[in-house]
C-alpha cells in the first residue's frame, strides 16, 4: 500500500467514502492531540507556577529557620555574657572582696568547660588589665597565670565596650584570629562580646569578654541536612564580603589584601544594592532566584528574664546578611526534565494514537479494495457471460448464415455446371467468394477476439512503414470498395514510421476501414490519414456515410450492446470488430475514439504513443 495507490483511490468517485472515512479521522486525530498538547502545555505552565511558589516558600522558610539558629544561638551567648556580668561574686569582688578572686577563677573556668564554644573568658579591669583569663585549650581549659595576664587597654573590644551603659552590648566583628600580627592557622572565625561591669555600689570597675568560636555559627547556617535545600546558602557581613560562599576561595575576603575585590556585588553586580538596603525580600532575574534575610546580631527582645528597662541592646547598627541563591540553570532544569518527560509521553500517545487510526484507516482501506475487487470480478463474470452469450451468437447465427450461403450455392454452382448454365456459374461463383469472404473476416475476427480473452495475444511492437501497411490493407478491401463503388484515399506520406505491433494495427485499420465501407453509400468516399501530434501517432479513418446519433455512439465499443446494424446494402455485423480495436489501441497504452453526425458520417481515431 503506498501513498501513491492511496492517491489514486482518493480521487476515483467511488474512493470518496474512503475519503470521508480519512477526513473524519484526520479531524478526530488532530483535534485529540491538539486538547492533549494545549492541556499538557497549561498543566506543565500551571505546576511549573506552583512550584515556583512552592520554591520560594521553602526558600524563606529555610532562611528565616536558619535565621533563628543564629539568632538563638547570639541570644545564648548573649545570655551567658550578662549572667557572669550580673554574678553575686563578681560584683563583691569588684566591691573589694578580693579573696574571692579564686572562686571567680573557678566559675570562669567552668564556663569555659562546659559551653564549649569561648576560646577565652576574660575580666579585664577599668584600666584593660586581665584579672582573669581562662583559655579554652581545645577542651582542656587552664587558668593563665597571673604573671602572664596582659594589659588589653588598646584594643578596641575593651576600648569600645567599657565606654558602654548597663545592659549594652558590644559584639564585634565576625573575622578571622590573628596573633602576632599574622590570621592564625588553621583559621579560626572569632566574635568578642563584652559589656562593663559593676559593683555594688553601681561603679563601673571593667568589662567582661567571652571570644565566641564563630565556627559554630557559619556550622548552623551551613548545615544542609533539609532535602528541600535547592539553593547556595552564602553568609556575608554588612559590606558583602563572604564569611561562607559558594566558593572557598571567596572567603573571608577582607582578611587578605590580595582578595579585597572580591565582593558580592563585584560577583553578582547591582543585586547587592538590592539586597544590602532591605531586611528581608525575594526576587529573581536573569541570574536566577534570590532569598535573603538580615542577621541582628542582637535582637530586638533577648531573653524574657529581662525586663524592658534592662534589655541588652547592640551599641552600633552591625549586622549580616544571609542569601539563598538558586541559578536559572537549576530553576530550569526541572522545567526541563518535566518538559522532556511529556514530550517523551506525548509521543507514545500521539504515536499510539496515530497507529491505531493508520489501522483503522487501513482496514478501511483493504476493505473498500476487497469491495472493489468483488465488484470487478462481478463485472468481469458479467463481461464473460455476454462474452459466452455473442460467442454463442455469432457461431449460431451469423457464422452458420454464410456458410449455409456458401454450401446452398455451391450445390446451386454444381447443378449449373451439370446443366452448362455458365451465367448462373458466375453469378453463383461470386456469391460463394462474397461469403466465403465474409466467413473468413468474421472467424479471424473471432479468433483474434477469443485469444486477447484468455491472454493469448502478445504485444511485439516494432519499427515499420505505416504506409505500406495502409495500401496493403487498403488493397485487401479492395474488392467490396469496388461494389459499392467507393473511392478509399490514403493520405499519408510515402516514409511514415511507426513503432507498434503490426499485427494489431492490420487488426485495427483493417476492422475501420471495412467498417466504413459498410456504412458508406455508393460512389461515397473514405480517407485515411495519419501524423504525428504531442509524441503520438495520430491515425484516422473517415467517411461520408450514414453517421450515428448519441445513442448508437454509447454503444460502438461495448461487447453486449455492440454495433449490429445492416450496411447501407443490408451487409450484416457483429460488433466484434471494434471491440476488438478498442482492446488492441489499449494494449499500446492509447486511445480510440469517433466524432459522427447523423447523415454526414463518421471519422475514427486512434492513438499510439511513440
Amino acid at each position: 500500500m503506498s501513498i501513491k495507490d492511496i492517491w489514486t483511490v482518493l480521487k476515483e468517485e467511488r474512493g470518496q467514502s474512503i475519503y470521508r472515512f480519512a477526513r473524519n479521522l484526520f479531524f478526530i486525530f488532530s483535534s485529540l492531540s491538539i486538547i492533549l498538547i494545549v492541556g499538557t502545555i497549561l498543566t506543565l505552565k500551571n505546576y511549573d507556577r506552583i512550584e515556583k511558589k512552592t520554591l520560594k516558600e521553602i526558600e524563606e522558610n529555610i532562611l528565616a529557620t536558619k535565621l533563628e539558629n543564629i539568632q538563638d544561638e547570639i541570644r545564648s551567648v548573649t545570655s551567658d555574657l550578662m549572667m557572669i556580668a550580673e554574678s553575686n561574686s563578681l560584683r563583691n569582688y569588684l566591691s573589694g572582696n578580693s579573696s574571692l578572686l579564686e572562686n571567680l577563677q573557678t566559675e570562669f573556668y567552668n564556663y569555659s568547660k562546659h559551653h564549649e564554644v569561648f576560646d577565652q573568658v576574660r575580666l579585664l579591669d577599668e584600666n584593660g588589665m586581665e584579672i582573669v583569663r581562662v583559655n579554652y585549650n581545645n577542651g582542656n581549659p587552664i587558668i593563665v597565670q597571673s604573671e602572664d595576664l596582659q594589659n588589653k587597654n588598646d584594643r578596641y573590644y575593651f576600648y569600645d565596650s567599657f565606654k558602654l551603659n548597663r545592659n549594652e552590648v558590644f559584639i564585634s566583628p565576625l573575622d578571622l584570629n590573628v596573633e602576632n600580627g599574622q590570621i592564625e592557622q588553621p583559621i579560626k572565625p572569632m566574635i568578642r562580646f563584652a559589656t562593663p561591669v559593676y559593683n555594688n555600689e553601681g561603679i563601673k570597675k571593667g568589662a567582661v569578654v567571652l571570644n565566641y568560636y564563630g565556627q559554630n555559627i557559619i556550622k548552623y547556617f551551613t548545615e544542609a541536612n533539609n532535602r528541600f535545600i535547592k539553593g547556595q546558602l552564602m553568609f556575608l557581613n554588612s559590606e558583602g564580603y563572604w564569611f561562607k560562599g559558594i566558593n572557598s576561595d571567596y572567603d573571608w575576603g577582607f582578611m587578605y589584601e590580595d582578595k579585597k575585590d572580591i565582593t558580592f556585588k563585584n560577583i553578582y553586580g547591582n543585586v547587592w544594592d538590592s539586597i544590602s538596603g532591605v531586611n528581608h525580600s525575594q526576587f529573581e532575574n536573569y541570574q536566577g532566584l534570590f532569598t535573603f534575610r538580615t542577621v541582628n546580631p542582637i535582637p530586638s527582645q533577648l531573653s524574657p528574664r529581662y525586663d524592658s528597662s534592662q534589655i541588652p541592646k547592640v551599641k552600633d547598627n552591625y549586622h549580616w546578611k544571609i542569601v539563598s541563591f538558586i541559578p536559572v540553570n537549576v530553576l530550569q532544569q526541572a522545567k526541563n526534565e518535566r518538559i522532556i518527560q511529556a514530550v517523551l509521553l506525548l509521543s507514545v500517545l500521539l504515536i499510539s494514537w496515530l497507529l491505531i487510526f493508520i489501522r483503522l484507516f487501513k482496514n478501511q482501506y483493504y476493505r473498500f479494495l476487497a469491495q472493489r475487487e468483488l465488484e470487478k470480478r462481478e463485472v468481469r463474470l458479467s463481461e464473460l457471460n455476454a462474452t459466452k452469450d455473442k460467442l454463442f451468437s455469432v457461431i449460431g447465427h451469423d457464422l452458420i448464415n454464410p456458410l449455409n450461403r456458401i454450401e446452398g450455392f455451391s450445390d446451386l454452382l454444381l447443378e449449373s455446371v451439370k446443366e452448362k448454365d455458365y451465367a448462373s456459374v458466375e453469378e453463383y461463383a461470386r456469391i460463394v467468394q462474397n461469403s466465403s469472404s465474409k466467413a473468413t473476416d468474421l472467424l479471424s475476427n473471432l479468433l483474434q477476439w477469443s485469444r486477447s480473452q484468455i491472454g493469448g495475444v502478445s504485444f511485439n511492437p516494432v519499427e515499420y512503414n505505416l504506409y505500406d501497411q495502409l495500401t496493403e490493407t487498403v488493397l485487401l478491401l479492395k474488392d467490396a470498395a469496388e461494389i459499392k463503388s467507393i473511392c478509399v484515399k490514403v493520405n499519408v506520406v510515402d516514409e511514415f514510421s511507426i513503432l507498434a505491433d503490426k499485427e494489431m494495427v492490420n487488426t485495427i485499420l483493417r476492422n475501420l476501414i471495412s467498417n466504413a465501407i459498410k456504412f458508406t453509400h455508393q460512389n461515397g468516399e473514405i480517407v485515411v490519414s495519419a501524423n504525428v501530434k504531442d509524441s503520438k501517432v495520430l491515425i484516422s479513418v473517415c467517411d461520408n456515410g450514414v453517421g450515428m446519433d448519441q445513442d448508437q455512439l454509447i454503444k460502438l465499443f461495448d461487447i453486449e450492446k455492440g454495433d449490429t446494424r445492416l450496411g447501407t446494402e443490408k451487409e450484416k455485423g457483429t460488433g466484434l470488430g471494434l471491440v476488438l480495436c478498442k482492446e488492441f489501441v489499449s494494449k499500446h497504452h492509447g486511445e480510440i475514439w469517433v466524432e459522427s453526425e447523423v447523415s454526414k458520417g463518421s471519422c475514427f481515431k486512434f492513438s499510439i504513443p511513440q
